[in-house]
């Protein structure tokens, strides 16, 4: 019998879920007002305004509900930002590529979880010239998977060949990952349908039977698995794809060359969030249910990625290249030249 991560782990963090609850309860809204909070006691680092230096100090950031975006929501909450001098005002998106119209008008600075495919592919196409602010999450096992309902028959990855998969976007780094992890498998991928559904719609759309499988990242897994029952088929994140890039926090180019030191400001406020992320998984858990839908029992047993701390050219030319010979990219693209430096 295959037991999903809910039931490996959820009598452990029972306990830890009460406590939880509320913690996150006590600050559930604060942050989407988009005010910076105060530093945390013992920080040591005092509030300042730099606004000469950074050239824009209100900026607004585009955020996908998914654990990628937890050190945005973080820095926010402990007020790294403000810390930092600027005020953050946080806007929801379903889909990181929508933000891309939004980025161009200036209605929204950053866009966070952004899927370094899709990114990859508009500055390989002109559509829009990215520059990678901070790394945002790198998958481990479970972290990107997907699922199937017991009662679909799907229990391998072989079982999915001529089956419909739902994917938040199609030709992004998701469908990437499942056709080299299914090539692995021996299943081939043109076998396989992608259909592409929000992360949040992805849990209707797999018990309405409108697919047959799911490609959801975390929170929606757990929940998944604990409100339709689902079970995983595949780990997106193992053998060839193990550790793999999977998001960052992206701005225009002519965004970060206008106000680099803007863009710097947030690159430091975000790493540091990241290092708390990658370090204290206590904080992440009583953060998630204050942007995500996702209740603190949940927050308490899904499966974390890692959250690095710097930008790694090394790190992130993985995605690059795996794209170029995955046929997604019809050159090579050399990332260290849309790194913020």
């Amino acid at each position: 019998m295959r037991l999903t991560r809910a039931s490996r782990r959820l009598p452990a963090a029972a306990a830890l879920a009460v406590t939880m609850l509320a913690a996150a309860c006590s600050s559930q809204g604060t942050l989407s007002q988009g005010s910076p909070a105060q530093g945390s006691p013992g920080q040591g680092t005092p509030a300042v305004t730099r606004a000469a230096h950074l050239g824009m100090t209100n900026i607004t950031v585009g955020a996908l509900p998914i654990v990628d975006d937890v050190a945005l929501y973080l820095a926010q909450k402990e007020g790294y930002f403000g810390q930092a001098g600027l005020h953050v005002t946080i806007k929801p998106v379903t889909q990181s590529t929508a933000a891309i119209p939004d980025m161009k008008s200036g209605s929204i600075d950053i866009i966070a979880g952004a899927n370094y495919a899709s990114f990859f592919q508009a500055d390989a196409t002109g559509a829009f010239k990215p520059t990678i602010v901070a790394d945002a999450i790198a998958c481990q096992q479970d972290n990107d998977d997907i699922l199937a309902l017991p009662s679909s028959g799907i229990t391998s990855p072989a079982d999915l060949a001529g089956k419909t998969i739902a994917v938040n976007l199609t030709n992004n780094i998701q469908t990437l990952m499942i056709n080299t992890v299914l090539r692995a498998d021996n299943v081939n991928p043109a076998s396989v349908h992608y259909v592409a559904i929000p992360f949040p719609k992805m849990i209707s759309a797999l018990k309405a039977h409108k697919v047959d499988a799911i490609s959801p990242v975390e929170p929606f897994i757990t929940q998944a698995e604990l409100q339709a029952g689902a079970e995983t088929v595949l780990s997106e994140c193992t053998g060839p794809t193990a550790d793999f890039p999977l998001s960052g926090y992206i701005a225009s180019q002519s965004w970060a060359e206008k106000y680099p030191g803007t863009a710097r400001a947030f690159q430091s406020a975000i790493e540091r969030a990241q290092a708390l992320a990658d370090s204290d998984r206590a904080a992440v858990e009583q953060i998630l249910p204050t942007y995500s839908k996702i209740s603190p029992e949940e927050a308490a047993i899904i499966n974390l990625g890692e959250f690095p701390t710097t930008l790694d050219a090394t790190h992130l030319q993985r995605a690059a290249n795996l794209m170029y010979t995955g046929g997604l990219l019809h050159a090579q693209l050399n990332v260290n030249s849309l790194l913020l430096h």
